[in-house]
């Protein structure tokens, strides 16, 4: 097989607006899998749509036009998005994890139809997240609708791979949105780095995938640092009444705290949780995205980023994962500690799990937070002096 299709399975920011021009750079014909009815429709009316993407020095924005796609959805058109990864060697995955249960349903029935029609051809599914064990996850939602004859193929044929997507795209402005309403605003990031280990079949031809070795830190690493520095300055921002999320990475003062020595907490976690040293992470794993971030071009608000806090706060997640590895790393997570309890103060009421978080502090206080959403035990030192701090950093904070 290996024709230049490529199915993305998901449609939002990451899918359309940086998958999708990668592999059109490469020639490939696009398939989308939508879960959004009217999005489906949306998108095969138009039959194209714009990124407005950052330039490398993300100084000016360049206008970049897809096209050559069709889009299924996968609530209404299961049998056509099934077909669809049959007839394709590369699956992406940019989904958050409510998704996986249904589209690894999909998988396993193409898996299953692949095994008997195709079984010399290889199927690479390239998870494109932004969530730790992802992986297993996903393994978890395909494994049981197997068929046995298929599990075989499954073993030898299909791969999934864990990768680090280099691009940051948000909500379009009113006036991209005025131009085109199916739009994107991204910021430049060109390759995305893969797990050269997992790979089963060939590398897509064209495409600019970059093979990296030690993906679990590296991945880790952008959960933890990255992740954990755009969490971190939009709750800052939010605390100091900013709007947008460029206006708190332009204050100095955040800049300090997160930019600096929050990130430098974060890096020894990752380093005392791989047996690395400091230096090896801070060099080799990843560029800076802070001026993605302070790019004057954007609108992106904080809504939108600290959303879905039983996930941000949970235990192996951006703040409480590195903030613990930095305790048993021998050193005080104190400005991690700090972005947690600005968790606490920041208050959105169209967030469902803010509004829950809420309702928790005010009935059981920071250590009923940290034990439901974060899964801390005062049982456990380590954890307990986390939950110490956080407490603390709350009190000092909330004014």
């Amino acid at each position: 097989m290996n024709k230049r299709e490529v199915v993305i399975a998901g449609a939002g920011k990451i899918g359309r607006g940086y998958l999708a021009e990668l592999f059109q750079e490469g020639g490939y014909h696009l398939t989308f899998l939508v879960h959004n009815p009217e999005q489906t429709e949306a998108l095969n009316r138009q039959g194209r749509y714009t990124i407005f993407r950052g330039s490398e020095d993300e100084k000016s924005v360049e206008e970049v036009v897809i096209s050559n796609y069709d889009a299924f959805c996968t609530v209404t058109q299961q049998e056509e998005c099934i077909k669809a990864m049959c007839n394709t060697n590369y699956v992406m995955l940019p989904i958050y994890p409510g998704a996986c249960a249904d589209l690894g349903k999909m998988l396993a029935e193409a898996i299953n139809l692949r095994a008997q029609q195709q079984p010399e051809q290889t199927l690479d599914i390239y998870l494109c997240v932004n969530f730790l064990q992802a992986t297993k996850t996903l393994r978890q939602c395909i494994e049981p609708f197997l068929v046995p004859p298929a599990m075989e193929y499954y073993r030898d044929k299909v791969g999934i791979i864990e990768t680090l997507v280099g691009r940051l795209c948000v909500a379009p402005t009113p006036e991209m949105m005025k131009k085109d309403p199916l739009s994107i605003s991204a910021g430049y990031g060109s390759a995305l780095s893969a797990d050269q280990e997992a790979i089963k079949g060939e590398v897509p031809p064209g495409v600019r995938i970059v093979l990296l070795d030690r993906l679990p830190a590296r991945f880790t690493y952008k959960i933890w640092s990255t992740n954990m520095r755009h969490f971190g300055l939009s709750l800052y921002g939010d605390y100091l009444g900013y709007t947008y999320v460029r206006e708190a990475a332009n204050d100095e003062y955040v800049q300090k705290c997160v930019k600096d020595r929050a990130n430098r907490e974060a890096i020894h976690g990752v380093a005392a949780e791989f047996g690395l040293t400091d230096e090896e992470v801070s060099s080799d794993f990843g560029r800076d995205p802070w001026p993605t971030w302070a790019n004057p071009a954007s609108n992106d608000g904080f809504a939108r980023v600290v959303a879905d806090m039983r996930r941000k706060l949970s235990k192996s997640d951006r703040v409480i994962g590195p903030a613990l590895a930095c305790l048993k790393g021998g050193k005080i997570p104190y400005f991690l500690s700090a972005i947690a309890a600005l968790a606490m103060i920041y208050d959105n009421p169209e967030d469902v799990t803010c509004v829950q978080l809420h309702n928790v502090l005010n009935k059981e206080g920071v250590f009923g937070v940290l034990r439901e959403f974060s899964g801390l035990s005062e049982e456990i030192p380590q954890e307990k002096q986390l939950m110490e701090l956080i407490e603390a950093q709350y009190i000092a904070l909330n004014r």
